[in-house]
């Protein structure tokens, strides 16, 4: 497994929950997210136990997924919780690999060249509406002396 930054495409804040810990957090500009080997999503990761480190993230992953084995067997629940407990224990055995600080820093970079590029085409965008205003057509009411009492 390998956590990765990814730039979030969500232009407002959205919740999301840790894989690890499952507590709700708030989406920022960039998601750090959990990642199979194969490169398939696993969850996201919050800033609070990403800084905790790799073996506080598999320690929660195999809480969670022992607590998930002791629940007893239903028909109705969809998925099992035996199966998500399965696969939670498969996330906390397999070795995660945290990407250096380069790794880090480039991306950031990068997710703030693609905004500023963002901030640059809707500059570009208001600037073209601005000076293409189409001219509203204006109403004139003519004024003519009232008839009223007059012969003509």
């Amino acid at each position: 497994m390998k956590i990765q930054l990814e730039r979030n495409l969500r232009a407002y804040p959205h919740r999301l929950r840790c894989i690890a810990c499952e507590h709700p957090f708030a989406g920022g500009r960039a998601r750090i997210l959990l990642r199979h080997q194969s490169g398939s999503f696993a969850g996201d990761v919050c800033t609070g136990c990403l800084q905790l480190g790799i073996s506080h993230i598999q320690g929660q992953l195999k809480a969670r997924a022992v607590a998930l084995f002791k629940q007893p067997l239903s028909d109705g629940s969809s998925p099992s919780p035996h199966k998500k407990a399965l696969e939670l224990w498969e996330l906390a055995t397999s070795p995660l690999v945290m990407p250096p600080f380069y790794y880090w820093w480039w991306q950031r970079l990068t997710i703030f060249a693609a905004e500023t590029q963002d901030l640059k085409l809707v500059r570009r965008t208001l600037r073209d509406l601005r000076s293409h205003k189409s001219t509203l057509p204006t109403i004139t009411f003519l004024t003519e002396e009232p008839h009223i009492g007059k012969d003509n």
